[in-house]
C-alpha cells in the first residue's frame, strides 16, 4: 500500500514539473511574440513620421515660392502704376510750360522733355517701396523716346526699366517695365477762316459745364493754378478771398497724403484728373454761343 501511495506521488510530481516546464515556454513564447508586434508597430509609427516630414520638405518650397511670386507680382503692379502717375503729372505741367516756350525758351529740344522727365520722376519716387524692385534703383530708369513736337505742340514721355525677381538675385532674367503718356501743350488757338474771301469772325472759348463765354485763354477761369500740398497742412491753408478748403465730393478718399488744390478754389483733391480740376477748353464762333459773356474777360 506504501509502495502505490509513493509511486503515484512520484508521478504526480513529475506531471506537475512536466506542466511548469510548459507553462515556462507558453510565456517565453507569448513574451516574444509581444516583442515582435511591439518592434513593428514602432517600425510603422517611425516610417509614418518620416512619410510626413518628406511631404512638409517638398511642399514648403513650392508654397514660399508662391507666396514669394504673388508678394513680387504686386510690387510690379505699383510700381508701374507710380511710373505712369508721374508721367500724368509731369506731362500736365510741360503742357504748361509749353503755352510760354515761344518766349521763354522753356522747352527747346526733346533732350529737354527727357532730362525734365527723368528729373521728376526721380524725385517722384525716391524712397518709395515698390522701388526695391528695380534692377539699378531709380537711376535705372530711362526716359529716353521722350519728345516735344513744336508744329503740333505734343509732349511724349516714355520711361522704361527693368524689375528683377526677387531683389538682388541676377540669375532671373528682369522683366521690362514700360509706361508712355502723350498730352497737347496749351499753345493756344489762333482762330479759324469762314469758307471764301469774308473777314474772321470772332472766336471766343467755352468749357464743357460753363455758363458763360471767354474771349481770353488766359482767364483766370479758364487757366486753374494748381499746387501740391501735404494733408497735414491744408487746414493751415486759405484761398484767395481767405476761405479754408474741404474735400472734394468728387474723387477724395481717405488714406491720400498728397492733395492739390487751387488759389480760388474751396476744395482739395486726391488726383489731377478730377473733373473738377480739368477744364474741357472748345473754341466756337461769337455767333454760335449762346452764352453769356464772362465777367472777368468778356467785356
Amino acid at each position: 500500500m506504501l509502495f502505490r501511495t509513493g509511486l503515484n506521488l512520484k508521478k504526480f510530481n513529475a506531471l506537475q514539473a512536466a506542466d511548469d516546464g510548459a507553462t515556462v515556454d507558453l510565456i517565453h513564447f507569448l513574451e516574444s511574440l509581444s516583442c515582435s508586434e511591439s518592434g513593428r508597430v514602432s517600425r510603422c509609427a517611425s516610417g509614418k513620421r518620416g512619410s510626413m516630414t518628406v511631404e512638409a520638405a517638398l511642399v514648403f518650397p513650392v508654397f514660399l515660392l508662391t507666396v514669394t511670386a504673388f508678394v513680387y507680382l504686386l510690387a510690379m503692379t505699383q510700381l508701374k502704376t507710380e511710373v505712369g502717375r508721374s508721367l500724368t503729372d509731369s506731362g500736365k505741367q510741360l503742357a504748361e510750360i509749353a503755352e510760354y516756350a515761344d518766349t521763354a525758351g522753356s522747352i527747346e529740344s526733346s533732350a529737354a522733355v527727357i532730362l525734365y522727365g527723368k528729373q521728376e520722376l526721380k524725385e517722384y519716387l525716391d524712397g518709395r517701396v515698390a522701388t526695391a524692385i528695380l534692377q539699378d534703383g531709380v537711376g535705372g530708369i530711362s526716359t529716353l523716346g521722350s519728345s516735344w513736337e513744336e508744329d503740333t505742340g505734343l509732349i511724349t514721355l516714355q520711361a522704361s526699366c527693368q524689375a528683377v525677381f526677387p531683389p538682388g538675385i541676377t540669375w532671373f532674367h528682369p522683366i521690362r517695365i514700360m509706361q508712355k503718356r502723350v498730352v497737347r501743350g496749351w499753345i493756344g488757338f489762333d482762330g479759324r477762316e469762314e469758307s471764301g474771301d469774308s473777314e474772321k469772325e470772332e472766336v471766343v472759348y467755352v468749357t464743357d459745364y460753363g455758363s458763360v463765354y471767354h474771349k481770353d485763354l488766359s482767364c483766370r477761369y479758364l487757366k486753374l493754378s494748381i499746387r501740391q500740398s501735404d494733408l497735414s497742412k491744408v487746414s493751415d491753408l486759405r484761398n484767395e478771398s481767405g476761405g479754408k478748403y474741404y474735400p472734394c465730393e468728387k474723387c477724395w478718399e481717405k488714406g491720400a497724403d498728397r492733395v492739390f488744390l487751387t488759389e480760388d478754389g474751396t476744395r482739395y483733391h486726391q488726383s489731377l484728373n478730377c473733373s473738377a480740376l480739368i477744364r474741357g477748353i472748345h473754341t466756337v464762333l461769337l455767333s454760335e454761343t449762346l452764352l453769356p459773356p464772362c465777367s472777368v474777360c468778356g467785356g
